[in-house]
C-alpha cells in the first residue's frame, strides 16, 4: 500500500507543477518510452493487469487492436453477471470480492485525481437467480455454511410464500443478496482501468495490433501495426503480458506455442429481448419490480447442459422498458474466420432457443408472459476462450527447458466467467511478473488453480 500511496502522490505533484504524464496516445505517435513491460490486450483481463503494474510504479504500455468504444469481445455490452455466492473458500467466489475491493481501490484514486466516479458507475447490484432441478440440491448442502446472504425455496409453497413465484415441482431457487452483486459493466470497468493506467504513469495505445512477437537477447521483440494507417513500427521490451483473449495462440505462436492447443475459441452468441411496451406499461409496480428481481439469473432446471441459461436486464430504454440479454454457455459452435465472427449474425435456431429459454425462466412469474411480449431488439456473436478443464490460466509461460517464463505471463481461457473476477486475476498476473505473493490460503488456492504447474500438466498431456 506504500508504493501506491507514493505513486499518488508523484501523480498528484505532475499534475500540479504541469509535468508530463504518460497519456493515451493516438495512432501516429511513438510507442517507445523504455517500457518495463507491455501488456497486450486492453480488455477486462489486460486493463487489470495494466492497472497494477501501473499504480506500483512499472512503466506499463496497454496494447489494445479496437478503439476506446469497443465493438467486440466476450464482454461486450453493459452487464455481466456479477456473483459470490459458494462454498467456504470457494476460490470463484474469491475471485468476485477481491474484484470489488480492488475497484474501491480503484475508484477511490480516479476522485482522488479530481474524477467522480462511484461504485454505482460500475455495479448494479440486484438479487442473483440460481434456479436448478432439484435432483442438484444435496450437492448445495454449503448453502447453509457460506457467509453470503440468501434465501431458498425448494417447493412451490415456499417460492411463493418467499418470492412471489411460481416454482415448478421438481425446481428451487436460491436468490444471493449482497452489495455489488447483480451486474458489473465491462465497458465501465475498462474505462476506468485505462483512466487510472494512465493517471498512474502507464499509456494506453488503441487501434495498435502485435502482428509479431518474438524473444531476443533484450527480452522480446514486438511488431505493431497501425490499425488504421497500417503503419508498422517494432518495440523491444524486457517484459511481456499476453491478455489477448481468442488471438492468445497465434500471438504466442513464436514464444509459447503450447497455448495454441491449451486455449481453444469458440463461438457462443448472445439475444437481446425488449420487454414491449404496452406490456409493461399495464404490469403493476410489485409486478414490474417482480421481474426486475428475476435477473439477473443462471437457470438450469431443464438438466441439459445446451439448455442452461444465462439472463439479466442489460439496460433500460429511454421509454423505460428493460432489455433483456440472454445466452446459453454452453451453446458452443466452431469459428472459421475469427476476424469475421463478431458480425457473424444469429440463426433462426439460435433465435428460437433465445425466446423459448426465456419464457421458461420468465414463467417464474404470474403475469403471462408470452411469445408476443418479447421484442427481438439485437443479436450478437462472441468468443469464449475455453481450456479443457474450462478453469483459466495466470501463469508465467514454459521455458523450453520446463521452468517458468518470469518475463511473460499469460493471461487467458477465461471461459465465459472472467468479468466477475476480473481485477482478481490483474493481481495475480502483476504479482507473477513482479515475483510477489500473498499469505491468504483462498489467494493462494485460486493462484494455483490458475497456475504454472497445472499449465504444464496440461502441456504435457497434449501428446498422450
Amino acid at each position: 500500500m506504500s508504493e501506491r500511496i507514493a505513486k499518488w502522490i508523484i501523480s498528484i505533484l505532475c499534475i500540479c507543477l504541469g509535468l508530463p504524464l504518460h497519456t493515451a496516445v493516438s495512432a501516429e505517435e511513438n510507442l517507445d518510452g523504455g517500457w518495463d513491460v507491455v501488456v497486450i490486450g486492453g480488455g477486462l483481463m489486460g486493463s487489470s493487469t495494466a492497472w497494477q503494474l501501473a499504480i506500483e510504479g512499472q512503466g506499463v504500455l496497454l496494447l489494445e487492436m479496437q478503439g476506446e468504444t469497443y465493438t467486440q469481445g466476450s464482454s461486450f455490452g453493459d452487464a455481466r453477471i456479477s456473483r459470490s455466492l459458494g462454498p467456504p473458500d470457494d476460490i470463484w467466489g474469491y475471485m468476485h470480492n477481491r474484484t470489488v475491493a480492488e475497484m474501491k481501490e480503484l475508484i477511490a484514486f480516479l476522485n482522488e485525481h479530481g474524477d467522480k466516479v462511484s461504485m454505482d458507475d460500475v455495479y448494479v447490484t440486484s438479487p442473483v437467480n440460481y434456479v436448478d432441478h432439484i435432483s442438484r440440491l444435496e450437492d448445495r448442502s454449503w448453502l447453509s455454511e457460506q457467509p453470503d446472504p440468501v434465501k431458498v425455496a425448494t417447493t412451490p409453497d415456499e417460492a411463493r410464500t418467499v418470492f412471489g413465484i411460481n416454482l415448478a415441482e421438481d425446481a428451487y431457487i436460491v436468490r444471493e443478496y449482497k452489495d455489488y452483486s447483480g451486474t458489473i459493466n465491462p465497458g465501465a470497468t475498462i474505462r476506468a482501468l485505462h483512466r487510472g493506467t494512465v493517471l498512474a504513469g502507464g499509456r494506453v495505445a488503441y487501434r495498435q495490433r502485435v502482428t509479431s512477437l518474438i524473444r531476443d537477447n533484450a527480452g522480446f521483440e514486438l511488431e505493431i501495426t497501425d490499425v488504421d494507417s497500417g503503419l508498422v513500427r517494432q518495440l523491444t521490451v524486457p517484459r511481456v503480458v499476453s491478455a489477448a483473449g481468442p488471438y492468445t495462440g497465434s500471438l504466442l505462436k513464436d514464444v509459447a506455442l503450447e497455448f495454441d492447443q491449451l486455449i481453444t475459441p469458440r463461438r457462443v452468441f448472445l439475444a437481446f429481448f425488449e420487454v414491449a411496451p404496452d406490456f409493461w406499461n399495464g404490469l403493476l409496480p410489485t409486478e414490474q419490480q417482480g421481474l426486475k428481481d428475476l435477473f439477473p439469473a443462471i437457470n438450469s432446471t431443464l438438466q441439459l447442459r445446451a439448455s442452461d441459461q444465462f439472463s439479466m436486464i442489460e439496460r433500460y430504454t429511454e421509454r423505460g422498458t428493460p432489455i433483456i440479454k440472454i445466452g446459453g454457455h454452453f451453446r458452443r459452435t466452431d469459428i472459421e474466420d475469427l476476424g469475421a465472427v463478431w458480425q457473424q449474425s444469429l440463426s433462426d435456431e439460435e433465435i428460437e432457443w433465445s425466446y423459448e429459454m426465456l419464457l421458461h425462466h420468465l414463467a417464474l412469474l404470474d403475469v403471462g408472459f408470452t411469445r408476443d411480449h418479447l421484442l427481438v431488439n439485437d443479436g450478437y456473436s462472441c468468443v469464449y476462450s475455453l481450456t479443457e478443464s474450462e478453469v483459466p490460466y495466470v501463469t508465467n509461460a514454459l521455458l523450453p527447458d520446463g521452468s517458468p517464463d518470469p518475463d511473460l505471463v499469460v493471461v487467458g481461457g477465461m471461459s465465459g466467467v472472467g468479468a466477475k473476477g476480473s481485477l482478481g486475476y490483474g493481481v495475480i498476473a502483476a504479482d507473477l511478473l513482479s515475483g510477489r505473493t500473498e499469505q491468504d490460503p483462498v489467494y493462494l488456492a485460486a493462484r494455483e488453480a490458475f497456475g504454472f504447474e497445472r499449465m504444464k500438466r496440461d502441456t504435457n498431456s497434449l501428446g498422450n
